[in-house]
């Protein structure tokens, strides 16, 4: 099992970070990946959202996303699922008992060396292929504040994202955002 996890810099008066990923709107995560048979990359990113199913070949039913490597012919297949988890300011003291539940959720799946300051956003159980990298270009993140109101934030090429929050007459910031692709139990 592979999981996605994500750290950044955050302001603090923004409460915690996610994805916009809802049932109605679901995220479009584009990873670049490589055959576990041939270890050949492949030549383009590839989309995958959390809700489209696709039928694997040989009755071995449903996956995230299915393809066969261009270069060997391996079938290769991907289920992917969101975890619960945001990224919380951990300088806001509402956020303890949820980083405690979080804690408690890493122990339960077997992963213990991912710092608190992070969040494990994503599980992929890849079979065939491996997640080399996620392109967070194309996501849109809430940015969930202490006052309680939600802006979004898009980062494009960059990994800074600034704005002003005219109700609160303060700057809200994200930065150093980046993510990592782990291997799990």
């Amino acid at each position: 099992m592979l999981y996605v996890v994500l750290s950044a810099s955050v302001s603090e008066n923004i409460g915690r970070l996610k994805v916009k990923d809802l049932d109605t709107d679901p995220a479009d995560y584009a990873f670049e990946l490589v055959c576990t048979n041939c270890r050949e990359k492949h030549d383009s990113k590839v989309t995958i959202n959390r809700l489209e199913k696709h039928t694997m070949s040989g009755s071995r039913g449903e996956a995230s996303f299915v393809m066969k490597c261009k270069f060997c012919g391996k079938d290769c297949s991907i289920n992917l699922e969101r975890t619960q988890e945001e990224l919380y300011n951990l300088e806001e003291e509402s956020n303890r008992e949820l980083v405690e539940k979080t804690r408690v959720y890493r122990k339960k799946i077997g992963i213990k060396n991912v710092d608190s300051s992070k969040a494990i956003l994503l599980a992929l159980d890849c079979r065939g292929c491996e997640a080399l990298n996620l392109d967070f270009s194309n996501l849109t993140f809430e940015a969930c504040l202490v006052s309680g109101k939600v802006m979004e934030a898009t980062f494009e090429e960059e990994n800074e994202w600034y704005d002003y929050d005219d109700d609160a007459g303060e700057e809200v910031s994200i930065t150093g955002l980046q993510f990592d692709i782990i291997k799990g139990k």
